[in-house]
């Protein structure tokens, strides 16, 4: 298998799971689940971007650059989605009435 397949594959996996990310912060009905979607999407997508980069490149600088971009947004990624829940939370994002009712469902 060819590096420049790798790359491609990459490059569509990463532009995907930014889709993917773009599309569940518009279609998602609650604040907190419109929160956890470009967290945990738009991070996967950043990462098969940058090993796309670094597969690209092959260059020991930019390979390095990339790794601490990625434990960069890693780190700091879930730290943000959860200071904008609690902030949401405090300033009174309520949950659909279809969230609730499953919440309150009880499991027998």
């Amino acid at each position: 298998m060819s590096i420049d397949v790798l790359v491609l594959t990459s490059v569509v996996l990463g532009v995907f799971f930014m889709f993917v990310a773009s599309f569940g912060v518009l279609r998602l009905p609650e604040f907190t689940q419109r929160i956890h979607a470009p967290t945990k999407a738009a991070t996967l997508g950043l990462l098969f971007l940058l090993l796309a980069l670094s597969l690209n490149a092959r260059e020991g600088p930019v390979v390095t650059k990339a790794l601490l971009a990625l434990l960069f947004i890693g780190v700091t990624a879930p730290v943000g989605a959860h200071i904008l829940a609690r902030a949401g939370r405090r300033q009174g994002a309520t949950r659909p009435p279809e969230t609730e009712a499953k919440k309150n469902r009880r499991v027998e």
